[in-house]
C-alpha cells in the first residue's frame, strides 16, 4: 500500500468516527475521577485500581478505567488540589464568617457541622439566621468535604497545606 492509498483510506475515517461518537453512548466522564478522588484514594489502601474500576462499574454503573484511576493515584497532589478547587470558595466563605477560625484547622477537624435541620419551623429559623452565602458554603462542605472519612482528610493535609499556608489559611 502506498502513502497515497493510505491517505485516501484514512480520509473517510475521521468523519465516520465523529459521526459515530454523536450516536454512541456518552462515555467521556471527564472530572469524574476528581469528584471521586478522595474515595478512590481511600479505597486504594486496600484495593487495586483494577478492583476499584470493577466495583464502580458493577456496583455503581460508573465506567472509570483502571488506567485512569492509576494515573490519578500516581499524582495525588494534583488530584487533591483539583478536588479542593471545588470546595475552596465554600471553605473561604465559611472561614471568613468566623474570623477566629483558620481554614487548615477547620478543614481537618473530626466533626464540625451540625446535622441538617428537618423540622420545617426550625429550618425556616435557620434560613433566616444564617446568611444565604454561608448556608450555600455549609451545604457544599457538608456534601463534598466532611462526607470524606476523617482519616482520609488527614492524609490529604500534606497535599493541601502548602496551598492553605501560602494564603495564611484565610
Amino acid at each position: 500500500m502506498t502513502i497515497k492509498e493510505i491517505k485516501e483510506d484514512l480520509a473517510g475515517v475521521g468523519p465516520k468516527l465523529l459521526s459515530h461518537s454523536k450516536s454512541a453512548e456518552f462515555t467521556a466522564r471527564r472530572g469524574l475521577v476528581v469528584e471521586l478522588f478522595p474515595f478512590i484514594f481511600g479505597a486504594s489502601e486496600r484495593m487495586s485500581a483494577k478492583a476499584i474500576s470493577q466495583f464502580l462499574e458493577k456496583e455503581q454503573g460508573i465506567k472509570l478505567s483502571s488506567v485512569t484511576i492509576n494515573k490519578a493515584l500516581n499524582d495525588p497532589a494534583k488530584n487533591w488540589n483539583l478536588y479542593f478547587d471545588e470546595i475552596e470558595n465554600a471553605a473561604r466563605i465559611f472561614v471568613k464568617d468566623d474570623r477566629h477560625l483558620k481554614m487548615e484547622d477547620f478543614l481537618f477537624r473530626k466533626e464540625y457541622f451540625w446535622k441538617r435541620v428537618k423540622n420545617p419551623v426550625l429550618k425556616a429559623a435557620v434560613d433566616v439566621l444564617v446568611p444565604a452565602e454561608v448556608g450555600w458554603a455549609i451545604n457544599i462542605l457538608r456534601g463534598k468535604w466532611f462526607v470524606i472519612d476523617w482519616e482520609i482528610r488527614l492524609k490529604a493535609r500534606p497535599f493541601l497545606e502548602h496551598r492553605l499556608g501560602g494564603r495564611n489559611g484565610k
